[in-house]
Formats: C-alpha cells, structure tokens, sequence
C-alpha cells in the first residue's frame, strides 16, 4: 500500500494527472486500527521543504491560486487613515520607525494607516500588502477581521 502511495505521489510530483478519487482505490485497511503507527498519513503529505522550484511551480498550478488577502473596498473601510505630521519634541529621544515594508521614513502630510494592531504604515504600502494578506507585517494578527 505505501509503495502505490509513493508511486502516485511521484505521479504528481511529475505532474501527472492523478484525482483525488484515485487515492481512494488502494486498500484501506492499513489506514485504521493501526495504534503502532506514529503518523498514520505521513506518505499522504507531500515534503515541500525538499522540493525543487519547479515541483513548486507545478504544485502551485495544479492548486491554483490561494488568495488570503482582502479587495479594496473592504481595505480602504477599515484602515484607520490620517496624515502624518513629526511632532519635533526636545523632551524625549524616541526614533520613530519608518514604514516597515518600505523601509522609508515618514514624511510631512504622507499618509498613513494604522491597523486594528496600532501598527502604522504608508497607505500605498499597507494597501498593497492587505491584498495579498491579511495579517499585520509586523505582528501577525488578523489585520480585518471579515
């Protein structure tokens, strides 16, 4: 049973056409009742830590795209946007941190936006990172809860 496990996930890896319904052909019975086992489905999961680029790249067609990121509209409603402007205090030395995805600092009258998180960024630059995740770049939480 392992061996035509194996065999198919080298199908795929090929980039053979191999069916979800396919799997379920070989004999089950070495799937359940089998407490010695330490991972039941070890060669059911695919090692893509060993993959290369192109077995990557292969995967990710026969997948498709997998979008965690929010649009626009929904981006634009939730983030909390205002102008900035440096406060130039002599009391305290506190650097500001510049825009953690662009690198760049804050300049007079730029926008920002602040996420749920309290984290700022350049409007453009949040923006652009919402659509294709929706996570602060700096904490990980959920930037918009949808």
């Amino acid at each position: 049973m392992i061996s035509e496990i194996r065999s198919a996930l080298d199908l795929m890896r090929r980039g053979g056409n191999l069916r979800f319904e396919d799997i379920f052909i070989f004999d089950r019975s070495g799937f359940y009742g089998r407490a010695d086992l330490y991972d039941r489905h070890r060669d059911l999961r695919l090692d893509v830590d060993n993959m290369s680029y192109e077995e990557l790249l292969a995967l990710e067609e026969r997948i498709g795209n997998v979008s965690t990121g929010l649009d626009e509209d929904t981006i634009l409603k939730c983030l909390r946007r205002r102008k900035y402007s440096s406060c130039k205090l002599e009391v305290a030395s506190t650097e500001e941190e510049p825009c953690c995805i662009c690198r760049e600092e804050y300049g007079e009258g730029e926008d920002i936006g602040a996420l749920d998180c309290k984290h700022d960024f350049h409007v453009p630059c949040i923006k652009q990172w919402l659509m294709i995740k929706n996570v602060c770049p700096i904490c990980k939480t959920t930037a918009v809860v949808t």
